[in-house]
C-alpha cells in the first residue's frame, strides 16, 4: 500500500521541477527503509486499532492483525505481497550478518519473528534458524513460508520470555521490528533471556527506531499529534533511544555493548562475556 501510493506520487513528478522530484525520491527511499518497522502501515491505519486490548495483551493483538496472509505481511513489513516482502529485508539482514558477525558454524535466535520475513534471508548463512512468536496466527504464515528450508524451526512463545529453550543454545539471538511494540519491563526481561540462552560469546541484536535522529523524531511528533486526542492501540510502536537500550544489555550482563545509529533506527550489539568475567552475572 505505501510503494504503491509512493510510486504514484513519483510518477506524477516525472513533470515536475526537480526540487520535486528530488523530494519525491527521498520520500520512497525513506520508506522502503522504514517499511520494516511497520510505521507506514499503521500510519495509514490499515489495521484495527484494537483499543479493547491492552499493550501487554500481544498475542491477541498480533492475531488479531494477522488475521489473512496479506495483513500479517502488511503487519510484518507495510507490504501485501512476497516479492516485496523478500526485498524489505535486505538492509536489517545486511546489519545483521554485519553487525552481529554471522557465520556459518552459528545458531541463531529471532524473538518475535512474525512470517519469517528476516529468517527466510538469513538461514542460507547460518547452520541454523529458529523463530519465535507469541502469534500462533504469525507462525502458521510463517511455517508456509518456509516449507522446504531444511536448518529452520519455529517455536510458539506462550508468555513473555524464553522458558521454552535451555541456557546457553545459541550463538546469535537478534530482535528486530519487535521492542517497539513491546512494554519497556518486558524489553529488559527479554535481554536477560538472550544473555541465558546465549553462549559464551554469544552475541545479541536489536534494534528500534532511534528518536534522536531527526526522521525518529519527526514520526513520534506526528504521532504525537495524530492521536492527542484519540486512544492509543496497543500495538503502536515506542520509539528508543541509544542510552535506553543500551542500558538493557549492560544491566543484563553483556559486554562490548555498542550503540550504532543508523537513521531511522538505532542498533545495539553486545557479547556474552567468558564465564570468570565480572559482567558474566546480570546486575
Amino acid at each position: 500500500m505505501a510503494a504503491s501510493v509512493l510510486e504514484v506520487i513519483l510518477c506524477l513528478a516525472a513533470h515536475a521541477p526537480w526540487w520535486i522530484q528530488l523530494g519525491a525520491a527521498v520520500s520512497l527511499l525513506i520508506s522502503s527503509y522504514v517499511a520494516g518497522f511497520c510505521m507506514q502501515t499503521f500510519r495509514e491505519r490499515l489495521f484495527p486499532p484494537l483499543t479493547n486490548l491492552q499493550r501487554r495483551q500481544y498475542a491477541h493483538a498480533w492475531d488479531a492483525l494477522a488475521e489473512s496472509k496479506e495483513q500479517a505481511f502488511a503487519a510484518a513489513a507495510g507490504q501485501s505481497d512476497e516479492s516485496r516482502l523478500r526485498r524489505s529485508a535486505g538492509v536489517t539482514v545486511q546489519n545483521i550478518m554485519e553487525l552481529a558477525v554471522v557465520t556459518l558454524h552459528d545458531d541463531i535466535l529471532e524473538v518475535g519473528c512474525g512470517v519469517g520475513r528476516i529468517g527466510r534471508e538469513l538461514s542460507p548463512h547460518c547452520r541454523s534458524w529458529t523463530g519465535t512468536d507469541i502469534s500462533a496466527n504469525m507462525l502458521r504464515y510463517a511455517a508456509d513460508r518456509l516449507r522446504g528450508i531444511d536448518n529452520v524451526r519455529l517455536v510458539r512463545l506462550e508468555g513473555v520470555g524464553l522458558p521454552e529453550f535451555q541456557n546457553t543454545s545459541f550463538d546469535v539471538v537478534y530482535f528486530t521490528n519487535m521492542m517497539m511494540h513491546l512494554d519497556e519491563m518486558d524489553r529488559w526481561f527479554y535481554l536477560q533471556e538472550a544473555f541465558r540462552v546465549l553462549r559464551t560469546e554469544g552475541r545479541v541484536f536489536f534494534d528500534n527506531i532511534d528518536l534522536e535522529s531527526d526522521a525518529g523524531w519527526a514520526m513520534f511528533a506526528n504521532d504525537a499529534k495524530r492521536y492527542r486526542h484519540l486512544e492509543r492501540p496497543p500495538y503502536m510502536p515506542r520509539f528508543s533511544t541509544a542510552w535506553e537500550l543500551r542500558a538493557y544489555a549492560s544491566r543484563a550482563g553483556f559486554a562490548n555493548v555498542t550503540s550504532h545509529q543508523r537513521s531511522p533506527v538505532v542498533i545495539v550489539t553486545a557479547v556474552k562475556p567468558g564465564l570468570h568475567s565480572e559482567n558474566d552475572s546480570p546486575a
